[in-house]
């Protein structure tokens, strides 16, 4: 992501610093331009039949100079596409500098010249590349540069390039005046734009600070952010918002933020569903001349899970108050209610009518009594025993036993269990469990259908796997299925799975479920034994 982001060309490792590269290639873009220009105006003169020709000399240095320009520009130009020897084609771009000034200066008188102008400019470009450095070199060649050409044509020692800048030679005093003038105002130009260029590097390097502390900022929060432009297409995202989106980088950047996620497009604050999660969104301007918007997203999944759960345990325990001397009262008459009828169908001389009659009374008395145990066991739940137990034996013997009902209602079983995986559990309620996921799978899945039972280690837990092969859960039942007397069989009672939860929970363990047409699967996460994670 960091690489989408950033899109110019790093040197290579020990090479100078990036920025030295950026203000390389600006550099060398403006000597190619003021070529061009000097091209131009040279072409000009030289060509057009109604300005006065140049000597043929002259006309040659001219271009030679203005050849040189080109050729270091284009050398400078070849390394830095390389990437290669920033600092060297620094010092050569100085001196290539301090030279074509000094060419210029010749032409143009020498120590009177106007274009003496262009050693300043020429010690400014060598503070914008190397700084305090680059200055003292620039006004040094400067200097040096200058004074060679002033002594050189005022003392005879150089020819004049053009016969009306033949004169006499300048008075000592003026000359040394000339000279003073010109290397102070030098040293002044490399002074301030050193002291420029140290203030522009601090300014930078506090800038590239402040930016990489904004990007830290906003990469390490948990929140979601993703702005956009005027357009509304996706300008950034942070790792957390990718994550949330379960969508890369480079996936959504350059995207319409309605065309990914219309919900977080609606002006203000609210709720909303990304990829399966339910979240809070703040849409907020980003950019007041802009425009744009930036859009903060927080995950509130665990949050309504855990409020879900506070809200059906508050549930479980009111219920379980009302129902447990409720239940404790309907049992005793109940049974005495069975145990009279199971009497009076051992009385002699009684009709097959009647004795039908018995039977569908007694098979109804015995679901009540099953369904009065089920809800005192799910209202008043007995403390588990804990003790270490090998899960994998205690799956195989159950499913052992569960085999003959599978196979009465001919389903599938199948298992995949690590060995001796060993949970600190009560080997009883584990059994119940289970039974009631396994009964729940082989109802769903029906004839012909396949129940797959897995047993694993995973981060210090026992994980226990049942999956089936039926039509699944629908989405509004899913958020249901565990709470006590909600069920969608004919014949259920509703506190099986509202039974199994309870006893995952006072385990200390963990029950999810994730189903899909086709697929159901229910997970029971259970503590490993001290003997077992030591050993893993």
């Amino acid at each position: 992501m960091e690489a989408e982001r950033q899109r110019f060309v790093p040197a290579p490792p020990g090479a100078s610093p990036p920025d030295l590269y950026r203000k390389l290639l600006l550099l060398t873009g403006l000597r190619l331009l003021v070529g061009t220009a000097l091209l131009v105006a040279t072409a000009f003169l030289t060509l057009n039949p109604a300005t006065e020709s140049f000597p043929r000399r002259v006309e040659a240095f001219l271009y030679a100079i203005i050849a040189s320009i080109y050729l270091v520009s284009l050398i400078a130009g070849w390394f830095l596409r390389k990437g290669r020897y920033l600092s060297a084609i620094a010092h050569a771009q100085i001196v290539a500098d301090v030279l074509a000034a000094s060419g210029l200066v010749y032409l143009t008188g020498g120590a009177e010249s106007v274009f003496t102008i262009l050693y300043p400019l020429a010690i400014v470009n060598a503070a914008l590349t190397l700084s305090r450095r680059g200055a003292l070199l620039g006004a040094a060649l400067s200097a040096a540069a200058f004074c060679t050409l002033a002594v050189g044509l005022e003392r005879g020692w150089l020819a004049p390039a053009l016969s009306y800048l033949d004169r006499p030679p300048l008075p000592t005093p003026k000359l040394a005046l000339t000279l003073a003038a010109n290397i102070s105002a030098f040293l002044l130009t490399a002074m301030l734009s050193a002291h420029l260029a140290e203030a522009l590097r601090g300014a930078r390097k506090e800038l590239a600070g402040l930016e990489a502390l904004h990007r830290n900022i906003v990469e390490s929060v948990a929140s979601g952010i993703v702005t956009t432009d005027a357009q509304g297409r996706i300008t950034y995202l942070n790792p957390a918002f990718a994550e949330l989106s379960a969508t890369p980088f480079e996936n959504l950047v350059g995207r319409p933020l309605a065309e990914r996620f219309p919900a977080l497009t609606r002006e203000g604050s609210g709720e909303a569903r990304i990829a399966g999660r339910v979240v809070t969104y703040a849409v907020s301007p980003f950019d007041a001349d802009e425009g744009g918007q930036v859009v903060v997203v927080q995950d509130l999944t665990e949050l309504r899970r855990m409020e879900e759960e506070v809200r059906r345990a508050d549930r479980l325990a009111a219920l379980g108050k009302l129902s447990a001397g409720l239940a404790h009262e309907i049992r005793n008459p109940l049974a005495s209610i069975c145990g009279s009828i199971a009497l009076l169908g051992k009385q002699a001389g009684m009709g097959d009518k009647e004795r039908k009659l018995l039977t569908i009374v007694s098979r109804e008395g015995e679901r009540l009594e099953a369904l009065v145990r089920d809800f005192l066991a799910f209202a008043r739940p007995s403390q588990p025993q804990m003790q270490q137990i090998d899960a994998t034996q205690l799956i195989e013997e159950t499913l052992a036993v569960f085999r003959q009902q599978a196979a009465a209602r001919e389903v599938r079983l199948s298992l995949e269990a690590e060995p001796a995986v060993r949970l600190l559990a009560d080997a009883g309620q584990l059994r119940q469990v289970l039974w009631n996921l396994l009964s729940n799978a082989a109802d769903a899945v029906g004839p012909g259908g396949q129940v797959r039972v897995r047993l694993r280690r995973l981060s210090g837990m026992g994980a226990m796997e049942i999956e089936d092969t039926g039509p699944g859960i629908p989405a509004d039942d899913l958020e249901r299925i565990f709470d006590p007397f909600f069920t969608t069989k004919e014949s259920g009672t509703g506190l099986g799975l509202a039974i199994v939860h309870s006893i995952v929970e006072a385990h200390g363990g963990q029950l999810a479920v994730q189903s899909v047409p086709g697929r159901t699967l229910f997970s029971v996460a259970l503590p490993l034994a001290a003997v077992d994670r030591s050993a893993a």
